[in-house]
């Protein structure tokens, strides 16, 4: 059957898969990257957006698309069924359509349709570090991944440090798979008025963005904040993010009066504690990508990560890496960075909107 994506004076029909996006899209990560997407996506006139979301989201994303009737919600079952409705798909009105393209951005795509398919890889920590995740997922989440990254018409990797992971799981995709790393702007931080958060004013900070997951490496700088504080008495950590799905680190014994968890902040305070920040820290083991590097050095900050592929492809020459396995040099290196607030050459923007264009564009090659 001749697909509309093969008509060009036509919008693409295009369903995005977002249930995982709880009622007003306020989280990192993956959420951040399907709300992004999907506002670029909206603003193209060659696509008709759609998105398949929570019960309690469809209002939201009514706002977002533009017509309730484009929000599609699944059907109200435990997370774990959830996955098995979208792989099969089963458990809503959206899987009946006739959509030009669907596009699953948190690891599913269902097993059979006529529309073009797209697979967006944000890193492939369920095969990789399965450790971190519980009993359940464990079991039921990487056969489908897997799965579903070889049936994708088009694999959508955020970094080529992501790619050369999936490639070493399902080399057979290569010829599929597209590099379109993330932006270093947000529209949410771009638009929100900088509001100061009162326990770090006038104080030289370090800031952690993230949850406290093990593959963060929280205990990295925590466990170090002692030995900086004897160097610098007023020396502040501040540890920003939503708390961790699974198991939290946060480090050993009693946190340090000068380590401040300050859990999930509006983006006025996020925008503001990345201009104010002395020093943006990353020391995660493993990232698909760390919008946290990139978006520390769109702000002008000095930016400190591990030397994970992925953080060092992202933020490049710009930043300061350093092994995790030296927590003496971390120790120096954020001394170094608190004593001398100094800024960075900031980087050519890269927009959310070039992001949808080039995955339009993916998906469009692919399409004929």
């Amino acid at each position: 059957a001749t697909r509309r994506s093969d008509v060009t004076d036509t919008p693409l029909r295009w369903l995005l898969m977002a249930s995982h996006v709880p009622p007003g899209g306020a989280l990192g990560g993956m959420v951040r990257y399907t709300v992004e997407l999907a506002r670029a996506l909206v603003a193209r006139p060659d696509v008709e957006l759609s998105v398949l979301c929570a019960a309690e989201a469809v209002d939201y994303w009514a706002a977002e698309v533009g017509d309730v009737r484009r929000a599609y919600p699944l059907a109200r079952v435990p997370v774990p069924a959830q996955g098995w409705l979208e792989r099969q798909g089963r458990g809503s009105e959206a899987f009946r359509q006739n959509f030009d393209v669907i596009q699953g951005t948190k690891h599913l795509l269902p097993r059979r349709t006529t529309a073009t398919t797209v697979l967006t890889v944000h890193d492939l920590l369920p095969l990789d570090r399965p450790g971190d995740f519980g009993r359940l997922k464990r079991a039921l989440l990487p056969g489908p991944y897997l799965a579903s990254a070889a049936e994708a018409d088009v694999l959508v990797c955020i970094s080529a440090a992501t790619r050369d992971r999936l490639l070493s799981y399902v080399p057979q995709v290569a010829d599929r798979t597209s590099v379109i790393p993330l932006a270093n702007e947000s529209a949410g931080l771009g638009a929100a008025e900088p509001r100061a958060i009162a326990e770090l004013r006038n104080k030289p900070f370090a800031l952690v963005v993230g949850d406290s997951s093990p593959r963060k490496n929280l205990p990295l700088v925590v466990n170090a904040w002692p030995e900086v504080r004897r160097r610098i008495p007023d020396a502040r950590l501040a540890v920003v993010g939503p708390p961790s799905w699974g198991e939290s680190h946060l480090g050993s014994g009693h946190l340090d009066p000068g380590v401040q968890i300050l859990g999930r902040i509006d983006d006025d305070q996020l925008r503001w504690a990345y201009a104010h920040a002395h020093v943006v820290l990353c020391p995660s083991l493993l990232e698909g990508f760390g919008l946290p590097s990139v978006e520390g050095l769109r702000a002008g900050t000095p930016v400190i990560t591990s030397e994970d592929p992925a953080l060092c492809e992202a933020s490049g020459a710009a930043a300061r890496h350093v092994s995790s396995l030296e927590p003496r040099h971390w120790v120096d290196a954020i001394v170094d960075a608190l004593a001398e607030r100094g800024t960075v050459t900031r980087p050519v923007t890269r927009t959310w909107q070039q992001v949808a264009d080039e995955t339009v564009r993916a998906v469009r090659h692919v399409a004929g």
